[in-house]
């Protein structure tokens, strides 16, 4: 449970942040961009959730997120899959 809540916060961080990071990559290629946050407050979870269920924009960037978001949750199942799957080497 814990490895799907850290999980469920890596993704709000990654929605919440990546558009500053996206803007500070522009603004080492583009030498007239004022250097500035792009990014205000962080939103409620009601974003990142529309986002998993592919309600919150109709365009690529948000689908993309959205499957981000569901491979990140799939992870730890994965992980855990893994780690049980596999033959011990003793």
């Amino acid at each position: 449970m814990i490895r799907i809540g850290g999980a469920l916060v890596l993704f709000w961080l990654f929605v919440w942040l990546s558009p500053q990071i996206y803007y500070m990559y522009y603004w080492t290629i583009i030498p007239d961009l004022p250097v500035q946050w792009v990014i205000w407050p962080p939103p409620g979870p009601g974003k990142p959730f529309n986002m998993l269920i592919f309600n919150y924009r109709p365009n690529l960037s948000a689908h993309g997120q959205g499957v981000l978001g569901w491979c990140t949750l799939a992870a730890p199942f994965a992980h855990e899959l893994w780690n049980r799957l596999k033959p011990d080497k003793s």
